[in-house]
Parts: structure tokens; C-alpha cells; sequence
């Protein structure tokens, strides 16, 4: 599975990468600091899941998430937000498969990521059943 991990708080988005690397040694993963690094990330790296800051300089996470979903639909994004909520019309209509508020609970990031993970090997399952 590809990671991309994108917030402006490097320390952050580094220790995310590195805990879900534990989680499960099959993830590649990269980690960028800005919206528009984001886009340029996507593209390159063509990852399958991303966990995406909403508060990013020059282009933040919701807008960011729209644009990606409209090139690449089956890209599953979580945002991360310290100032919004989950049920925040803003995050219900960004096309988000799921939402973790800041501060992050490692708990919390693990267990969606499993769920991420399970729905993907699941979807796989179908195709191939």
C-alpha cells in the first residue's frame, strides 16, 4: 500500500509515517509539508491512501482533496484537523473517506488505518473471488 502523509508540522506528519511503517511493513510511504507539495505528490507517487492536514500554506487540505478526487477517485484521504470536526459541513462534503482530529491519538490513527487496510483487501478479495 502507498502512504502519502501531508501537513505543515513535518514532526508530526514524520511520526505518523514512522508508526504506521510498525503497523504494517508494507507500506511505502512519503511525507510532504505543503498543499501544493500535495498535488505534485500525488502525481508522482500515485499513492492509495493519503492523511492530509486541512490548515496548509497556499492551498489547504479541503481544497486539495477535492482536486485530487476529481483526477483520482479511488484514493481513499483522511483529513486531519485540529480547528474542524468531523461532522463540519466543510469535511462532510470534501469527499473524504474519513476524518482524526488533532491532537492525534495513536490509537485512533491505527485503527483507521486498519480499517483502510481491511476494506482494501476486502475490495481485492471481490475482484479476484
Amino acid at each position: 500500500m502507498r502512504l502519502l502523509i501531508a501537513d505543515d508540522d513535518r514532526e508530526l506528519a514524520c511520526a505518523m509515517a514512522s508508526y504506521l511503517r510498525h503497523c504494517n511493513d508494507t507500506i511505502v510511504s512519503t511525507v510532504t509539508t505543503g498543499g501544493v507539495d500535495v498535488l505534485r505528490s500525488v502525481a508522482q507517487f500515485a499513492p492509495d491512501v493519503i492523511f492530509m492536514d486541512i490548515a496548509m500554506p497556499k492551498l489547504n487540505g479541503l481544497t486539495a482533496c477535492r482536486h485530487i478526487l476529481s483526477r483520482h477517485p479511488e484514493v481513499r484521504i483522511i483529513l486531519i484537523s485540529g480547528a474542524l470536526y468531523r461532522e463540519h459541513p466543510f469535511v462532510v462534503e470534501s469527499g473524504a473517506t474519513a476524518f482524526l482530529a488533532k491532537p492525534v491519538r495513536l490509537a485512533e490513527l491505527q485503527r483507521i488505518f486498519e480499517e483502510i487496510v481491511s476494506h482494501s483487501r476486502d475490495a481485492l478479495m471481490r475482484k479476484t473471488g
